[in-house]
């Protein structure tokens, strides 16, 4: 089964978007204005990079793991997205770039579960080669 065009470019997006969140959160406590807002946070800065740094990790592995069928990959993806959300609502004041963001991940989480989808993701399972 040849992959579906919408996993293509979510996996290619969630790996290019991990890679830049990791540059990103090594050049944050470089950045005064970043630095200013994140003091307001009840977080200290360490826990802001240490959560930067594994969101881009996650992204890096589920963006392979979409291009690669794997369909732990996907779960992975949606686990860290509620999680990332759960700690921006307690940690930070709402904004509304915070619901863009929201409202992108929950579209690329429609796009991971959809029946073309399902079908990809079963096919990389060891059970569907039976």
């Amino acid at each position: 089964m040849q992959r579906p065009t919408s996993l293509t470019v979510i996996g290619w997006v969630l790996i290019v978007f991990g890679a830049f969140g990791l540059i990103a959160t090594a050049m944050l406590p470089a950045n005064p204005v970043a630095t200013a807002m994140l003091e307001q946070s009840p977080l200290p800065m360490s826990v802001h990079l240490a959560i930067g740094a594994i969101g881009g990790l996650v992204s890096l592995i589920a963006g392979y793991g979409v291009l690669s069928g794997l369909g732990w990959s996907r779960l992975l993806y949606t686990a860290w997205v509620l999680i990332a959300v759960a700690i921006a609502l307690i940690s930070m004041p709402f904004t509304s770039f915070m619901a863009v963001g929201w409202a992108i991940q929950a579209v690329i989480i429609f796009f991971l579960f959809r029946a073309a989808a399902n079908q990809w993701f079963a096919r990389g399972s060891p059970v569907a080669r039976d």
